[in-house]
């Protein structure tokens, strides 16, 4: 899965059905950690700690629109992976993705 940001600013979910990876691509002019977290934020996708992004897990399943219940079980497969890696919130409510900044997916480093 990917969460895409273009300079405009929303995020967007594409390759919803790739349940091997999960990440955020920005593509901002000007990147930076907090930017990144203020836009998930104000749309209700999540937030930055430390060098990656939290997802909101139901804002995933929200913006992959109408799924079948294969899509479903998929889906709970994934985080059931994310949960044995320590990539999914105590409460079940967000889970770790990389962020790769720029249109080359630079991962990111630092700010």
């Amino acid at each position: 899965m990917l969460v895409h940001i273009a300079d405009s600013g929303t995020p967007r979910l594409r390759a919803a059905d790739d349940f091997g990876s999960l990440s955020v691509r920005a593509e901002a002019s000007a990147p930076g950690w907090e930017t990144l977290s203020r836009t998930l934020r104000a749309a209700g996708a999540g937030e930055v700690a430390g060098a990656h992004a939290w997802l909101d897990v139901a804002w995933l399943r929200a913006a992959a629109g109408d799924r079948d219940a294969g899509w479903h079980d998929r889906f709970a497969a994934m985080l059931g992976h994310a949960e044995a890696h320590g990539w999914l919130s105590a409460d079940g409510r967000r889970v770790r993705a990389h962020v790769d900044w720029g249109r080359a997916g630079r991962k990111a480093d630092t700010e």
